[in-house]
């Protein structure tokens, strides 16, 4: 793929294919004492028959579907805060003796191998969430108790879908943009985790509801996405979608090909990000009914109640977002009101993610040796932390980028009581702590985000 590097590249550049993620081969027939009809999945190399177990899992069968037919062992370890608990539950599932293993053995690095990871979530659950359960009854596995911030995020869409209804322009579009990026992550976004609330049931209807719904983005498609392969292998160019699917438009690795416009990155990026949500519109359609699969990851669980729901979650958003405005004042009168909601809202989703993950000395190749062995030092040392807790409140957890991606299946509110033991680990070890706190930590973040991708626009050759 870097064939043409330092000769000026071409506008065809393409990114080098994203490595296979460890699970059943497409059409591969199941190894011998597996059943068909059965579903399973891998974890440290044991293959557990998970049929039954959809029906009773805590965090919800829309979850436990992100385990079948593949090695989910960092899903596994990552999304669970007390690994004793969950020991126990997991010798309670049937175990399926193969004479080959259900897919390849997750060779990435794994959450309870390290030393670090294991000394925060012990330091978490004992000064955070134990007494937190013992003064408000709050259960010590981290879910629930943002019923607040849940109710704000609705009401704060309400009204905005109210004045957009009742008058649609360009101004009350973006408010209610913003309101469907709030949507996003203070109330999908910890849902789809499984941390919004302590029920199941209740995380799948305010998922479905605050991704399909209010901000019209595919839940299915983002939970395959983002908790597959982001959250497990955070920027891997090869295994982590948020890098490989932005080039050839935005170059975020060394290893991707340089191409011409990639020197004025810098300034097209922004002019880029509002696009997100029109391209969610095609891309989830062709990814759920045409691929069955994100690129690099397959619906290998996937059931019908999904797709129906993303049907349904569909027409509703476009009911009220398009229907109801144009029944009350015609076509014309929505046009551009319809795209400044979806523009701006993409703007701010993108604009408030993408500074997280993509500063110099974020990227794996930067890592130490010991780091890339790491899951824990892994996921702190390619992720930074913006703001207080107020943006948390205004961004469901997603500045708190360190503290999500470390404790994934947690309440987001509990990120800010977090980062302090976070930090103080990272400093014992001389481990490095990205962190741009207060009120105005988004602006000297976003000056490093435009700094990496001036760094990323140069032609290799002749930075050499």
């Amino acid at each position: 793929p870097h064939a043409t590097m330092g000769k000026g590249g071409d506008a065809s550049a393409t990114a080098p294919k994203p490595r296979e993620l460890p699970a059943l081969a497409k059409g591969a027939a199941l190894p011998k004492g597996l059943k068909p009809g059965r579903q399973y999945t891998q974890i440290r190399g044991q293959v557990y028959d998970i049929t039954d177990f959809a029906k009773s899992h805590p965090g919800g069968a829309q979850l436990l579907a992100l385990a079948v037919g593949r090695d989910a062992t960092i899903l596994f370890e990552s999304h669970h805060v007390r690994p004793d608990v969950t020991a126990k539950m997991l010798r309670t599932l049937p175990k399926v003796d193969t004479d080959v293993n259900l897919c390849p053995d997750e060779d990435f690095p794994k959450p309870l191998d390290s030393a670090l990871y294991k000394k925060i979530q012990q330091r978490v659950r004992d000064e955070l969430l134990a007494p937190l359960e013992a003064r408000t009854g709050r259960p010590a596995s981290g879910r629930g108790g943002c019923q607040l911030d849940a109710a704000a995020v609705i009401a704060f869409f309400a009204v905005a879908l109210a004045w957009y209804v009742h008058s649609p322009s360009v101004l009350s579009g973006c408010v209610l943009g913003f309101a469907g990026y709030w949507s996003g992550t203070g109330l999908q976004h910890t849902a789809n985790h499984g941390g919004l609330c302590r029920s199941a049931w209740w995380n799948q209807v305010w998922g479905w509801f605050g991704c399909d719904v209010l901000l019209g983005k595919s839940s299915l498609e983002w939970r395959y996405h983002h908790m597959v392969s982001h959250h497990s292998y955070c920027n891997d160019h090869e295994m982590d979608q948020d890098v490989y699917t932005s080039f050839p438009i935005m170059r975020l690795d060394e290893s991707q090909e340089w191409s011409w416009f990639h020197r004025y990155q810098a300034i097209y990026t922004p002019l880029v990000w509002p696009m997100l949500y029109f391209a969610s519109q095609v891309g989830d359609f062709v990814n759920i009914f045409v691929n069955k699969a994100s690129p690099g990851v397959e619906y290998l669980g996937l059931t019908t109640s999904e797709v129906v729901l993303y049907v349904l979650g569909k027409a509703i958003h476009l009911g009220i977002t398009l229907g109801l405005p144009m029944y009350y004042h015609g076509v014309s009168a929505v046009v551009a009101p319809y795209m400044a909601y979806g523009l701006f809202g993409s703007f701010v989703l993108c604009w408030f993610f993408i500074v997280s993950h993509n500063l110099d000395g974020l990227r794996p190749s930067q890592l130490s040796a010991e780091a890339k062995k790491d899951w824990g030092r892994w996921q702190i040392e390619t992720s930074a932390t913006w703001g207080n807790a107020f943006w948390s409140f205004l961004s469901g957890g997603l500045n708190y980028q360190i503290e999500h991606h470390m404790f994934p299946g947690t309440a987001h509110n509990l990120y800010p009581a977090m980062q302090p033991i976070i930090r103080e680990e990272c400093a014992k070890a001389g481990i490095p702590y990205n962190g741009f706190d207060g009120y105005f930590g988004l602006v000297p973040i976003t000056g490093k985000m435009f700094g990496f991708l001036s760094k990323m626009s140069v032609n290799p050759a002749k930075a050499k």
